[in-house]
């Protein structure tokens, strides 16, 4: 169940991750680069080798819009998208601007917290923080909810390759996780979007973020990857969290560089799309609205 923390439990928690970026283990490519040091974060042989994501302790927002197409239960929702990320997914629909670490305007978290404020005064359900990988900026999420004078209803949309102690941090921050399980047990993790052990980690975080807030999982189906990665992803979730919400994503365009990607630079048939609806209909997961 979901509690909010108090100013005290906040302020111990900033401590605690900003110490965590000084060695840097936030996601489970668990580099140890001291993002602090900003001439290793720009390349400076002098400082070190810079972080796979090549983001320093600084949060950029690259774009913020309320959205009415997501999820029901999400509307209005205030989609806020922090730059970095440690995936490069090769069909990534914000590549590269995503990617780029600084792109867009420094988050000022008590500015930050007082936009989202407004927002939800106006009507938004949710704050939707995606990017890019908002868990890398987990720093600069506990400060929002610090500067926040009540809670926010604020909702984590990520790959889900953080580790374990980022969950255990968002508890009593994140309400809900919007969950990416984008490949099954296979390489295709590896060869699509250049990570290891994506499985592994993925479904053991989404166990933990399931026992700390609510969990809604999307899968977006690729051409030719019903059978590697929608149908375990699938069975994994009937089996394993079955109270989860579940959106079946059937509308994949070859974006970036799935266009010179062999097998998913092409749209989904119309046997495809079938065929998922069918797999997610059989298992009885719990649809989306």
């Amino acid at each position: 169940m979901f509690v909010a923390l108090t100013q005290s439990q906040l302020a111990l928690r900033i401590e605690r991750a900003r110490a965590m970026l000084r060695h840097c283990e936030l996601c489970e490519l668990r580099c140890g680069v001291d993002r602090t040091a900003r001439g290793a974060v720009r390349g400076d042989a002098r400082a070190g080798s810079p972080p796979p994501c090549g983001l320093d302790d600084r949060t950029f927002c690259f774009k913020r819009h309320i959205s009415y197409a997501e999820e029901l239960e999400l509307l209005p929702s205030y989609m806020v998208y922090f730059g970095g990320c440690n995936f490069r997914c090769r069909f990534c629909v914000q590549a590269p601007g995503c990617f780029a670490p600084r792109g867009g305007v420094e988050v000022a978290p008590a500015e930050a917290a007082h936009d989202f404020a407004r927002v939800v005064g106006r009507g938004a359900r949710t704050i939707n923080l995606l990017g890019g990988e908002p868990s890398m900026h987990l720093h600069t999420i506990l400060e929002i909810a610090a500067a926040a004078e009540q809670p926010l209803p604020l909702a984590l949309n990520s790959n889900m390759y953080m580790t374990p102690e980022v969950i255990e941090m968002l508890d009593g921050v994140v309400g809900l996780y919007i969950a990416d399980l984008k490949f099954g047990p296979g390489g295709c993790g590896a060869s699509l979007a250049g990570i290891d052990r994506y499985w592994e980690v993925v479904t053991r975080n989404l166990r933990l973020a399931g026992e700390r807030a609510e969990v809604l999982v999307r899968h977006l189906v690729m051409p030719g990857h019903i059978e590697c990665c929608l149908r375990p992803a699938a069975e994994w979730l009937a089996a394993n969290l079955p109270a989860a919400s579940f959106t079946l994503m059937t509308g994949y365009l070859p974006a970036w560089r799935a266009r010179s990607t062999p097998g998913i630079d092409r749209c989904l048939t119309e046997t495809e799309t079938r065929e998922a609806e069918r797999i997610v209909s059989e298992l009885g997961l719990r649809r989306s609205a």
